[in-house]
């Protein structure tokens, strides 16, 4: 209470330093920029969580390696590895943690490579389409935090409100979206065209891998994990927009 009663106070001394005429139009200013930071926080708050969600799932072997040991599509290519080597060569590349796709297979008592000169050309462009949707993710995700507690410091607990609110209505079209990529073909290849160069053929294995029921596993699993971590915060966020009930005032 008290030191609710001393950030009014302060503020009041603050604004009693301005000329008069500058008082009224120095708060409506705030006051348009506490509803910008609040807005931002209901755009940026679920669609970082859900972008960063899917920018990990798609860093994990283990679902990669179900899909593709379920889907036979080894024996299909009549690849004599495993689904758990795939994908974590597949994955080591994409988290930079390996700069080739060295993975073999024995055909007619040779060594022969998995992938080709094409399928290591495509996923260097698919890792660099995931890095820059997982590091602008990332600072939104920390942006939409901090603005929280800046607007939430100026004791604008209804615009917060309002904006948590708003952010259900905006999670639900993210996690929609989400899920229809995985669903239309058409609508994912209109995202790999923002990567100029990026074109699968027939041949290649590497599509062989990321087909099958992938796609609709790994954007459920994004959208499980989002929306747990998503509740998680709106909680806690709910929490800190409450009037603190007092007997005095």
């Amino acid at each position: 209470m008290r030191s609710r009663k001393a950030s009014r106070q302060i503020k009041r001394n603050i604004k009693g330093l301005l000329p008069a005429e500058k008082r009224e139009s120095t708060g409506s200013g705030l006051n348009t920029l506490l509803h910008i930071s609040a807005a931002l926080v209901a755009i940026l708050l679920p669609l970082s969580l859900v972008a960063l969600a899917a920018g990990i799932v798609f860093r994990l072997p283990d679902l990669m390696a179900f899909e593709i040991e379920q889907s036979g599509v080894l024996k299909e290519l009549v690849l004599e590895t495993t689904g758990e080597a795939v994908a974590e060569e597949i994955t080591n590349f994409i988290t930079h943690k390996s700069d080739a796709l060295e993975l073999t297979t024995v055909i007619a008592r040779k060594d022969v490579p998995v992938f080709s000169f094409m399928d290591e050309v495509n996923l260097t462009k698919i890792r660099d389409l995931l890095d820059r949707v997982l590091y602008p993710s990332a600072f939104a995700f920390a942006l939409s935090i901090i603005l929280f507690i800046v607007t939430r410091l100026a004791d604008r607990r209804r615009y917060l409100k309002y904006a948590l609110r708003t952010s259900i209505v905006i999670y639900i079209c993210c996690a929609a979206f989400t899920m229809a990529l995985a669903l239309f073909r058409p609508l994912r290849d209109a995202v790999f065209a923002w990567q100029p160069g990026l074109e699968f053929k027939t041949t290649d294995v590497l599509p062989q891998f990321y087909g099958g029921l992938y796609p609709l596993l790994s954007a459920g699993m994004a959208c499980l994990i989002s929306f747990i971590i998503y509740i998680a915060l709106y909680g806690l966020m709910m929490r800190f927009t409450k009037e603190k009930e007092t007997m005095f005032k």
